[in-house]
């Protein structure tokens, strides 16, 4: 039994024990966001509102604590990246306008800090947030070193990934309890069980964990009461900066009653939250310091007279809105739009998926009618757009990603494209693999791109990001440029900070093929790509319009 550090003299196990029977005394709890590894990590995405949730639901009945491992640290380069069949994709020495990702990265705590905050914060209890199955083992690292501390210590796991496959983290020896589902009431049940009576942990709904050499496995939960505010006083706003303004993420509904073939979250019902709630929780969050709100409900506006009447309250408040985790296009109209302007929406993020009907019909997705028809209204509008689509679905052809592409570039707006990963818990995760292992959760990521689809091979869906990444690039030049006129005047305009940005933006122009500066030899080196897929892009794409991002300036395709 190894002894912690939690007290120069005593033992942890003798003062863990004294904490959770001595009823006189809180039961300690730490809860922590892990840090994760990657080949990028999106830094205003990373706001830890699950934990904030979970701190508000056990703050009356023990001493909570968020530690946030993953924001607000300079991340380290992992030069051995698990991914050697990426290798000649992402290469740290090549220069080009239009990259994706040139190395992998550690994002947040090392190891050495996870032990010294734990050590300092001498928890009885640590509860660790899993929320992608692709970034489950570092979740398991963080629960490892906290054992490491202590092995009195108990160590907890919720989140997505529990909730999907309990029996991977229960499978470690590093994880006492998992929670799946929403988790608030079965953590508090877990805290206020292990201050008093831990015979009657088996018992709790939403609480897995190991039973005589098995697993015993817990229905998931959905929780009744969701308009709880969550403790953000326990985080510093100023850790979470987006337009130089403070920023909190925000939910006014929880779940999604539709199953989309490729989503892999679980199955949560719809439900909208009190408005007298949402309201006083905007208050607290202008009272916070705040002033930048971005929604993460899986179906912000599916409601359209709820969202208008959230809307009302948010107007002449002063905050900057978004909704990076999309806008659903069909429930969408002009008024509405109208009251998000109002209400201090500036950026629009639109999830389309495909333009093709029949490729959406087989996600279980609308089909993009409703879209189509709020172009117009969104062209003329103030808001800056960008619309999301996926690369590489089962299904989908070459063809269809090129009409998408097609029909966005010529529109005031920005793409934004999305490489398909197969997500467990998903209808394509099932349908496409022989159920979880452990050993391919670092390929369940969008950065792997996983070839699973035969028309669409890992050559293709890096060509179709480089494309798109070019389209962008074009798309800012005319913002900056309103003589473009053709894209063949692209080939003596200057397109990037330096002259190795302009020769291969030129030699694709020129040549239809993707180069970058080589900065170790000094040179420039062909890319990976598919080249017939180019020139078909080039022929498909002939006499349309590029139009810009942030204005109407636009040129015709002559190339």
């Amino acid at each position: 039994m190894r002894s912690g550090a939690a007290s120069k003299n005593v033992p942890a196990k003798t003062i863990l024990f004294h904490r959770i029977f001595d009823y006189n005394l809180f039961v300690k709890v730490l809860l922590l966001q892990p840090p994760i590894e990657d080949f990028y990590d999106t830094s205003i995405r990373t706001y830890p509102l699950a934990l904030a949730y979970l701190a508000a639901a056990i703050k009356d009945i023990c001493d909570v604590s968020i530690v946030d491992l993953r924001s607000n640290r300079r991340p380290k380069i992992i030069k051995d990246h698990p991914f050697p069949e990426l290798r000649d994709y992402y290469q740290d020495d090549r220069s080009s306008p239009f990259f994706l990702f040139r190395r992998y990265y550690h994002f947040g705590a090392d190891g050495r800090e996870i032990e010294t905050v734990i050590r300092r914060h001498v928890p009885d209890i640590v509860a660790i947030t899993s929320s992608c199955t692709t970034y489950s083992l570092e979740a398991l690292e963080a629960a490892k070193i906290t054992k490491k501390v202590s092995e009195d210590i108990i160590t907890v796991m919720g989140g997505t990934h529990p909730t999907l496959f309990p029996r991977h983290p229960l499978g470690s020896s590093y994880v006492d309890y998992v929670i799946r589902g929403e988790g608030e009431t079965p953590l508090a049940s877990l805290v206020r069980a292990l201050r008093s009576d831990r015979s009657t942990i088996a018992g709790i709904p939403g609480v897995s964990s190991r039973q005589n050499g098995d697993h015993s496995i817990s229905d998931t939960v959905i929780e009744k009461d969701i308009d709880r505010i969550p403790a953000r006083e326990l985080l510093t706003p100023a850790d979470y900066r987006i337009g130089g303004k403070n920023y909190t993420f925000f939910l006014t509904s929880r779940g999604c009653p539709f199953r989309c073939a490729f989503c892999g979250k679980p199955p949560v019902p719809y439900r909208r939250r009190s408005i007298g709630s949402i309201d006083r929780e905007i208050s607290s969050c202008i009272e916070a310091g705040i002033g930048a709100i971005d929604f993460e409900d899986d179906m912000l506006n599916l409601d359209p007279d709820f969202f208008n009447e959230v809307l009302s309250l948010l107007r002449g408040k002063g905050l900057s809105l978004s909704a990076m985790n999309g806008i659903y296009a069909d429930t969408m109209d002009i008024r509405t739009l109208k009251n998000m302007s109002d209400a201090g929406f500036r950026r629009l993020n639109f999830s389309l998926v495909d333009m093709s009907e029949s490729v959406v019909g087989r996600q279980k997705r609308p089909a993009p009618a409703n879209f189509l028809r709020l172009v117009p209204f969104l062209e003329a509008s103030l808001f800056d757009v960008e619309v999301h689509f996926i690369i590489g679905l089962p299904g989908q052809r070459p063809d269809d990603i090129i009409e998408t592409i097609l029909f966005l570039m010529g529109k005031r707006m920005l793409l934004g494209p999305s490489i398909f990963y197969l997500a467990p818990g998903s209808r394509i995760y099932d349908e496409s693999s022989d159920g979880f292992r452990d050993k391919d959760v670092k390929t369940l990521r969008s950065s792997y791109m996983l070839p699973i689809n035969p028309a669409l091979p890992r050559d293709a869906i890096f060509t179709f990001m480089k494309i798109v990444r070019f389209i962008n690039v074009v798309k800012r030049m005319l913002d900056r440029d309103r003589g473009l006129r053709r894209l063949s005047n692209l080939l003596e305009a200057q397109c990037g900070r330096n002259g190795h940005d302009d020769m291969v933006m030129k030699t694709f122009l020129a040549e239809k093929r993707f180069i970058a500066y080589d900065r170790r030899i000094k040179d420039y080196v062909d890319e990976p790509q598919d080249r017939e897929l180019i020139a078909h892009f080039f022929k498909k794409i002939s006499g349309a319009t590029i139009k810009g991002f942030k204005t109407d300036n636009s040129l015709i395709v002559d190339l």
